[in-house]
């Protein structure tokens, strides 16, 4: 028998409202499990909205983005590493470390879950937690999309498509015509 039964109706009705709490442990996929193509709509404050283009090769914990500036980003999450490639210039730049992509909630951090909605067709669970002074809310499906990231109430990436398909590897290495670019301090990128 549920424990849920016993609840007074109006009770009830407010948890199926509100979206029942994160049992303790409860921790959502943040990583697509599967690959996609998403395309987000993408505000930041004081800039126009623009469009931008992540695709998941998921088996191998890529990520790319390819930016309005043409520009594209990839980040590898197994070997913390981020590559910078610019199409104008035929040049990349490898960086480590894989911090803000997507905002995630450190170990540990308590999570906080919200209601369930469709975003992009696609049914998704919010999720926020605070960092420092900053409260994210992610929503995300059950196979690790993010299909929306809300920073402070201000919704900064919502998910316009996602096409679940198989993504070719070569998008996620740097072309082999490109050449490494110089690093601020003089030295290369790789």
């Amino acid at each position: 028998m549920s424990p849920l039964r016993n609840l007074p109706p109006l009770t009830l009705m407010g948890l199926l409202l509100a979206g029942f709490p994160a049992q303790a442990g409860e921790r959502p996929q943040l990583f697509p499990t599967r690959d996609v193509d998403i395309i987000y709509d993408v505000t930041r404050p004081q800039e126009p909205k623009y469009r931008e283009r992540v695709r998941w090769l998921a088996s191998e914990g890529l990520e790319r983005i390819d930016g309005a500036d043409k520009s594209s980003t990839i980040f590898n999450r197994n070997a913390r590493e981020i590559t910078l490639i610019s199409p104008a210039s035929r040049t990349y730049r490898k960086l480590e470390g894989t911090q803000g992509r997507p905002p995630v909630p450190e170990a540990g951090e308590s999570l906080r879950r919200g209601s369930e909605v469709v975003i992009a067709g696609l049914r998704c669970v919010d999720w926020s937690w605070t960092d420092d002074v900053v409260t994210h809310t992610v929503c995300a499906t059950e196979d690790g999309v993010l299909l929306r990231h809300v920073a402070d109430g201000q919704t900064i990436r919502q998910a316009h498509s996602v096409t679940y398909a198989q993504q070719r590897p070569d998008l996620f290495q740097v072309p082999p015509d490109y050449a490494p670019a110089l690093a601020p301090e003089g030295g290369t990128g790789d």
